[in-house]
């Protein structure tokens, strides 16, 4: 027998004579194939997870802009805040952190109006924080939505984690201002200065609130004065300069000159005032830091910038009118080579102290039509130089720093000047057409108003309103305007619409219903202004404009024991509408307290009255 190495092999199977190139060929499709599922694969993956991986990478992105627009709200860098805050939505429209961004900067700009559909936007996603609340209430009372201020405030007031801070019973303050109820208002702020933990604005703030509401004699207003007072000369807190603003603002800033001629007649784009008059917080009280402390203390600041250098210099001459000259001196030898800011700053104190022409030296037109603030501070300088053929020849050049709204608005006061009727309301005209925002709507409307263009100024907000149908201070302009021009039943009809849109209003409520009871209302609609009026007098004892309606509406169902009833346990202070006092007048003299409704009556007739409330008291003023 053979042996087992001598053994033949069986046959191989004819499948595995495939040459060796083959085996490699078919193992390279092989990986070729798996290669191909496996990129199909991957690009399925890809497919499907790519969106929400670009996703979260560009709201990643998103939020670390909003971050950067809110450091750069901290620094008060407006412009490069709004630009970053744009940005971070543009890039994810839908991430909340850009919507906060955006509706922070807004309200800290004065945009209240636009902002708050940022912050209602994010209060429907439940993401609203402390300091969110805050902004927005600031923004709503600005806004004139005392409703939702009220929502919000009722927010920040139930918080349990550390209390209620002082900046949020500031803000309860505010609306009880707002809502004529001073008594609270006063005592919501004094509780804010009391509180140990008031920062130093917390301080200035609730002072200053408490100035306005008080007389000067009245114990809380001498101490919120020394409280202003403390903060100013304490340049270590962050309210110092700001407190010795509002200290120099309470003075009588000007030197007395028979030269001085305040024919300022054009504020910035979006400003509404050029001086540095006193402030409407309050008039100058008893104080016993004088102008030269203010003065210095402004001038050694830290943080003071030109326009505190230049209020430090009206103050000293105001103290000492005759050198008067020598600090205009000094002010143009220090300033008039400063940056555009500077000079800006400068030529508004010059216009403001009335040393216009010294204004046209600094600022020949060549010179100030490279910049818009520059411009209108040499028109300013004309117009209180009353050069009025020139202001008409300037603004009427094609090449301007201003847009088309502000030159037309501007060449309107300039033709009324000059006595153009016609023409003047031509240019008012032009501005409306060339008003394409809110924005340049509601400064047209300001404007028009401050000029007494009221036909313009209503025109302008009942257009900003149909661009936003719920532009709360647009209503209550158009209800003011009525109002001065003594159109009753016009006020009412735009009192009837604000009260459709925001039916939670109480305050609103009530005035449609105090105009619809002097245009003659009777009946059910005296009994259901009755009946609101008396809910809101409970809530607000102090409430003049309640009191009128309650005391009014039963004056028309005829029950005038009660209507005197409405005036009861509250006293006059002064403060109180002249219609609310003229419904007081007729109340008194209706249930017989005829000598004393007369006197009254002689009192209120040289007052503004509409023509139905001077209608309560003709009677008594004919005798």
């Amino acid at each position: 027998m053979p042996s087992k190495r001598q053994r033949t092999r069986p046959a191989t199977p004819e499948g595995d004579l495939t040459p060796p190139e083959e085996i490699r060929a078919r193992r390279i499709r092989l990986f070729v194939f798996l290669g191909v599922v496996a990129a199909c694969a991957l690009a399925a993956a890809i497919y499907f997870a790519a969106p929400p991986v670009g996703g979260a990478i560009k709201g990643w992105q998103s939020r670390r802009l909003a971050r950067q627009a809110f450091a750069l709200i901290e620094r008060k860098q407006w412009n490069e805040a709004g630009a970053k805050a744009r940005d971070a939505h543009l890039l994810r429209p839908g991430e909340p952190e850009s919507w906060r961004a955006i509706a922070r900067v807004l309200s800290r700009t004065g945009q209240a109006t636009t902002a708050l559909d940022w912050w209602k936007k994010l209060d429907e996603q439940q993401r609203l924080s402390v300091e969110d609340r805050r902004d927005f209430t600031a923004a709503a009372l600005a806004a004139d939505e005392l409703p939702m201020a009220e929502t919000q405030i009722h927010q920040l007031l139930s918080q349990r984690d550390g209390g209620t801070a002082p900046i949020d019973i500031l803000l309860a303050g505010q609306l009880a201002a707002r809502r004529s109820n001073g008594v609270l208002a006063v005592d919501y702020a004094e509780r804010a200065l009391a509180d140990k933990r008031s920062r130093p604005y917390d301080i200035l703030s609730a002072a200053i609130l408490v100035l306005s509401l008080t007389t000067h004699e009245s114990p809380p207003h001498v101490a919120a004065w020394k409280r202003i007072e403390d903060l100013a000369r304490d340049p270590r807190n962050a309210a110092s300069l700001d407190a010795l603003v509002f200290l120099a603002q309470q003075q009588s800033l000007a030197p007395p000159s028979k030269t001085r001629n305040d024919t300022s007649f054009l504020p910035l784009a979006g400003d509404t005032s050029l001086s540095l008059g006193p402030s409407s917080a309050t008039s100058q009280a008893a104080t016993t830091m004088g102008l030269l402390e203010i003065a210095n203390a402004l001038e050694k600041h830290s943080d003071a910038r030109p326009y505190h250098q230049l209020l430090a210099l009206q103050l000293r001459a105001q103290h000492d009118p005759a050198l008067a000259s020598q600090y205009v001196a000094d002010a143009v030898e220090r300033f008039a080579s400063g940056d555009d800011e500077t000079l800006a700053a400068l030529a508004g104190w010059l216009n403001g102290v009335g040393r216009a022409d010294k204004t046209l030296q600094l600022l020949p037109l060549d010179r100030a039509a490279q910049r818009q603030d520059l411009f209108l501070q040499h028109i300013n300088a004309l117009a209180a130089r009353e050069h009025w053929n020139e202001v008409k020849e300037v603004l009427s050049s094609e090449r301007l720093p201003l847009e088309p709204v502000f030159q037309h608005m501007y060449l309107a006061t300039a033709r009324t000047r000059l006595g153009e009727a016609t023409a003047a309301t031509n240019e008012w005209q032009r501005a409306l057409e060339a008003a394409s925002s809110p924005e340049k709507l509601l400064a047209l409307a300001n404007y028009a108003e401050q000029n007494h263009a009221n036909d313009i100024a209503d025109a302008a907000y009942s257009a900003a309103i149909k661009l936003v149908p719920k532009n709360r201070p647009a209503y209550a302009a158009r209800v003011r305007l009525a109002l001065a021009s003594g159109h009753t039943a016009e006020a009412q009809t735009v009192a009837a619409e604000i009260v459709q849109l925001w039916p939670d209003d109480a305050a609103a409520r009530n005035q449609d219903g105090y105009l619809r009871l002097l245009l003659g209302a009777t009946d059910g609609a005296a009994e259901a202004a009755e009946r609101q009026a008396q809910v809101l007098v409970a809530q607000e004892p102090s409430n003049w404009s309640a009191r009128a309606t309650l005391g009014l509406a039963r004056l028309r169902l005829g029950k005038k024991k009660d209507a005197l009833a409405a005036f009861r346990d509250v006293r006059a202070t002064g403060s109180e509408p002249p219609g609310a006092l003229a419904v007081r007048v007729a109340v008194l003299a209706e249930n017989g307290y005829g000598e004393g409704a007369r006197n009254d009556a002689h009192i209120l007739g040289a007052e503004h009255l509409l023509p139905e409330e001077r209608a309560l008291i003709a009677p008594l003023l004919m005798d």
